[in-house]
Order: C-alpha cells, then structure tokens, then sequence
C-alpha cells in the first residue's frame, strides 16, 4: 500500500476564507447628489483643473488592474469619466511629490507602476458620494481597502486639510487638498514590500491564490464578443492565514508581528532544518487487534516521496517551526497594548494567534527591544535575533505525551481497559499501622493490562506519531496497582527506522541510575511523599538521549512504536504484578547539538 503523507495544512485550503480585495459593488455605484449632478464627470473636472495638473498627468498615465498581475485596458482617468459614482481627494500640485510617483511610472517596472496606483490614487479615492457638510465625521473605505476618517468639522481627510472642497460632478464629488493622503501599509503588504523580509515574503506567498469574483464585479461592454469589466473584483486569499487564525491582509484587524530579517531567517532554517530528516521510502507494519475474538491482524504500509517531494515537506515544517508563532492578534492580549507587550514585566502573558501562550519574562524578550512600526492594521517589530526558546514552542515536550488509554496500538496475552479513575482513598500517614489518616482523591485516567492467564509475559505497544529527527529521553509513567500491591518488572522495544532505511527493534537498556533487573526495568513499591500521601504515579526513565535518526513529523502510516512487555520468572511472581497499570508515556525531546 502505498500512502502520501498528511501534511498538517491539508484541509485548510478548503477550509479558507475569502474576503475581497476590494469594495463589492452595488446599485450605490450610481447614486450622485442631486446638488452636484450635472457639471460633468470627475476626470473632466480634475483634468481642466490647472491646479491638478500632476495628478491629472498621473491619473491619465495608469491603468485600472484587478491585481498586481492583471491590468485592464482603462486608464484611471477612463475609470473616473464612467457613470460609476465615486469621491476623490485630489492633491494640489506641489502638495505632494509628484517627481517620486512619475520617475516610478517612468521606469515601466510593473512592481513599481502598481505601487503608484495602490499606494498614490486608490489612497486619494472611494466608492460613493461623500460631500462636506457640517461638523460630521465619518468612516470611509478607500478605493483600496485602507480605512480612512473624513472628518467635516474639520475639513480634513486622515488628517490632510481639504481647501477647495465639494466640486460637483455628474459622477460623484472633488475635494481638492493640501497633500496626498498618506499610504500605511497593512501587515502582509509591509512583509512583501520590505526588501529584507524576503523569505518570510515567499514562504507566506506560496499559500496565496487570487480569484476572480465574477457577481462581485460590475459588467461592461461586449468587444468583439468578449466581455469586459469596468469594475472587477479579487477575491485574496491565503490558506497559511487560515492556519494561524490570523488575517494579516485585513485591514479592519489588528496584529503585532514579529518579521525575522533574511539574515535571521536563514539562520533558523539550517537550525530547523535538520528535524525534518525524511527518508524516500518508510515500510510500517501495523498490528491490530479484534476486540471482538482478540484475534491480531498485521498490514504492512509503505509510505514513498520523490527527492522533490522530501524537499517540499522539509522546507514547509521547517518554516512553518519559524513562522508558527510571530503573529499576535492585539485584541486577545488581556486588554495590554503593543508597547507593553514588549515590556519586560508588564505583562504575564501573550499569546499568538496559533494559540501558543508565553509567559513573562520570555514573551517580552521575543520582540527584540526593536522600535516598532505603525501599519494600517497593527504593528511590525523587524528583528535581527531569533529569540524563541523551541521548547516554547513546535518543540515543547508536551506535545509529545502520548496518554496510554489513547495511544496503544496492539496487545498480546491480555485484555485491556480503559479507566478513568475518580476515588477517595483513606489510608494510615507514612504507612504506619496507627495514628492519623490521610484521606485523599485519587483522580487518573490509564490503560490496564488483564493478563490472559497468571504466568503471561503480556505487553502492550504503542504508537508514538509525529517524531522529529533528533534525539530524546523516554518516560513511561506507571500506576501503582492497588489491587495487587506489587510493583512491576517489565521489559521495553523500539520500533523506528534507520537512515539506510531499515526499520530497527531495539530492546532499550535502563540508564544508570535507573532501578533495574538486567535488562528489565522494575517500579518502585508503594512510598510516601513529604507531607506523608500516597504517591500513584512512578515515572520511570526508559532511555536517556536516544536518537530517532528520521522525522516521521506530518507522516500519517510511519511512526515509531514503544512496546512495554511484562516480564518475570516463576520465583519473581511473589514480589511483582504483570497487571500493567500504564499513564501515558513522555518523549522529552533534545536540541541538537550546534
């Protein structure tokens, strides 16, 4: 059988959400004040204008585009001679740096002419009538998504003073200004534009797909039996977005964003790198169970990659363990602003928008002390040091607790039950036969092996999935049996691949120190903590520093198998249990060595 693997962003592309790229368009488009109608369309009014001569010149030199990739064959100064009804704040000439704008056209680079019409008209512009009048203030969208304050009272829009306001035209209304309105950048736009983010730019790009939004967009004239668009409508989106339930495209959210330079990036993919080590072919066998006979089943599995494919696995878990982690959405931080979450002691904790929660000081250290940057939607901090701790993060030891109960695959010569356990216990302190008794709550759930007949040699084996390529300590946390009250004495395998590729059944050693029979590993009897109660548990260490030389991190049918086996002569049976009680089992991962 041969199974791809399931990478952890599968199902998100179906899963997005679509917001436009700009405005919707409705029957609005075409509603005008009566009291402006009549004195021909903006683009007349802006081009006889001597004072609007730069921005004419501009209007009339770029053309609409659906995306930075696709331009229509309409100029702005086409767009704004349309029925369609639309605001212009347009700068005076002298306002604003017309040279810089210009020289950028000039240069015919397609990045650069979009900038212009981005960052330059669709700043100066929006959809409807929007006449000074009174003392209102009023919330606008731009013309590209950015959100704007048209405040009458003052006569100002985001703050730049109209001087000539409430030209009538037949298709909307001109207010002249004293300056351009100046472009923030959102924080996505800011991650593209910035020459120094550039791989965090790509690697958040390959998850981006634009589509047309046909009901969205506003037909024009059929040419030549094709269909044109005087107004069309993108939907963008980007399935990574999704994943980090952050939207950083949004312009009504706001983030604080951590954006690594290249420099940094680089540094951390050849850290990361090397735990996502994947083999071309990974051969599983499978064992499962009937609980209905107890009858054992075994499939073998063979999970392949091409070279090109090894490569794309590695290099998306490889920057999704950098990315992961560098959004956070400022309303969910506990009513802190931005500046005091990169305050040392402000706050107790932050947490990003993949859920990951750090508590102080390290929250505050991840920012770098860097001085922050105003977006549209939030805040940038640009670092040049990578300060996340990895067990904070994608290498935290918790996620590799593997609760038994869960987490078994197969079992020999034994039932099993699954036991959530709730109980009130009442028993001497420190064991004595007199004096005062604890009362204490017993509250556990586990897995229990019933041997199949007394003498068994029982085990269990368990799948321990997701593993990264480097090495680890191995903990089975055991439950002391009460019923029998004996410890145990048992016996744990290895299951897990090599890099020739060779599927390894290791019998692991008990390190020193450990409380051990040979080879078998044995728990301690029942013991006291210091205020005299019971103590359930006994985790017990069943290999220090062993090495998973593979990754089997994302891998739905290969991953590495622990399998814990009761073990004991005839003479031992008096002083053990092969009544395995078992909690979970704990993979503490390492950092590989620099």
């Amino acid at each position: 059988m041969n199974k791809k693997t399931l990478l952890m962003i599968t199902g998100v592309v179906l899963a997005a959400l679509s917001f436009p790229l700009l405005s919707s368009c409705d029957d609005d488009h075409y509603t005008v004040d009566p009291v402006l109608s009549g004195k021909g369309t903006i683009w007349e009014n802006i081009s006889r204008n001597s004072d609007l001569s730069e921005f004419s010149s501009i209007l009339s030199k770029v053309y609409y585009s659906t995306s930075e990739s696709n331009v229509t064959t309409q100029t702005y100064s086409d767009l704004l001679n349309h029925d369609q009804t639309f605001t212009v704040w347009a700068p005076k000439n002298g306002t604003f740096d017309y040279t810089k704008w210009n020289d950028m056209l000039q240069s015919g680079d397609r990045e650069q002419i979009y900038k212009v019409e981005n960052q330059l008209i669709r700043s100066c512009m929006t959809r409807y009538s929007h006449v000074l009048s009174g003392n209102k203030v009023e919330d606008i969208t731009f013309f590209n998504s950015k959100n704007g304050t048209f405040d009458c009272g003052e006569r100002t829009i985001n703050g730049v003073k109209i001087v000539d306001p409430n030209l009538g035209s037949s298709n909307g209304v001109v207010h002249i200004t004293d300056g351009a309105v100046a472009y923030l950048p959102n924080v996505y736009e800011y991650i593209n534009e910035t020459s120094n983010l550039s791989k965090l730019s790509a690697f958040l790009k390959k998850y981006e797909t634009i589509e047309f939004d046909e009901r969205a967009s506003t037909q024009g004239p059929t040419i030549d039996g094709n269909i044109t668009w005087v107004d069309s409508v993108n939907n963008t989106t980007n399935t990574y977005f999704f994943y980090l339930d952050a939207y950083l495209n949004r312009e009504d959210s706001s983030y604080v964003m951590i954006m690594p330079t290249d420099a940094c990036w680089d540094i951390q993919y050849d850290k990361m790198k090397n735990y996502f080590h994947y083999l071309p072919t990974y051969k599983q066998s499978v064992t499962t169970v009937n609980p209905l006979d107890l009858q054992t089943s075994t499939e073998d599995l063979t999970t392949t990659y091409t070279e090109e494919e090894i490569d794309s696995i590695t290099d998306f878990y490889t920057c999704d363990a950098i990315a992961r982690n560098l959004s956070f959405n400022h309303n969910w931080q506990f009513g802190h602003n931005y500046v005091e979450m990169a305050t040392e002691g402000a706050c107790d904790s932050i947490r990003s928008s993949y859920g990951t929660v750090f508590y102080d000081p390290w929250g505050s250290r991840l920012f770098d002390n860097v001085t922050p940057v105003q977006l549209s939607n939030g805040y940038a901090y640009v670092v040049d040091n990578f300060n996340y701790r990895m067990r904070d993060t994608w290498f935290d030891e918790k996620k590799f607790t593997y609760e038994a109960e869960f987490r078994y695959e197969s079992y020999d010569y034994c039932s099993v039950q699954r036991k959530s356990v709730e109980e009130h216990l009442s028993y001497p302190l420190n064991g004595e036969e007199s004096g005062a008794q604890i009362d204490t709550l017993m509250k556990l759930t586990y897995l229990k092996l019933l041997p199949t007949r007394a003498t068994a040699n029982n085990s269990v084996k368990f799948e321990l999935r997701n593993t990264y390529s480097c090495k680890y300590d191995i903990i089975a946390v055991m439950v002391y049996n009460f019923d029998q009250n004996k410890p145990y004495h048992f016996r744990a395998y290895l299951n897990y691949h090599n890099q020739k590729p060779v599927q390894e059944h290791v019998q692991l050693v008990p390190p020193e120190g450990v409380a051990a029979d040979g080879k078998n590993y044995v728990t301690q009897g029942l013991r006291y903590d210091n205020d005299g109660r019971i103590v359930f548990t006994d985790s017990v260490l069943l290999a220090k520093n062993f090495e998973l030389p593979v990754s089997y991190f994302g891998l739905r049918d290969a991953y590495v198998t622990l399998e814990l086996q009761s073990y004991m002569t005839s003479s031992q049976r008096n002083n053990y249990t092969n009544e395995l009680i078992i909690d979970k089992i704990i993979l503490v991962p390492k950092e590989n060595e620099e």
